[in-house]
């Protein structure tokens, strides 16, 4: 789960928090061929490939344009019921990311 906040263009967006950019792990450079340097590998990959990924905008999939009142509305799906909240610009959100869309789980006041 990310937090970040949401951006509202003409569609609504999720761009969470820009992490860190990784530094290398000198441990690799020491131990070429080891188990434990492969590994290191592939964690520096994994946590790259997030860092760049968190620099970019990802569109929301549970957020919805409400005619009536002319607002965005989130839509929570863990409960037995639907509980509809408004959404805004810039406002603080926990969000699951999975195949390049966002899913708002929760909303922060």
């Amino acid at each position: 789960m990310k937090t970040g906040k949401i951006v509202i263009t003409d569609k609504v967006y999720f761009e969470y928090y820009q992490l860190y950019k990784p530094d290398k792990v000198d441990v690799i450079y020491y131990h070429n061929n080891s188990s434990i340097a492969k590994e290191l590998k592939q964690q520096l990959l994994k946590d790259y490939k997030e860092y760049e990924a968190s620099k970019q905008l990802v569109e929301v999939e549970n957020v919805y344009w409400w005619d009536e009142s002319e607002v965005w509305t989130y839509t929570s799906r863990y409960y037995k019921e639907f509980d509809y909240k408004d959404v805004i610009n810039n406002q603080i959100c926990k969000a699951k990311i999975e195949n390049s869309k966002a899913i708002i789980i929760e909303l922060i006041n």
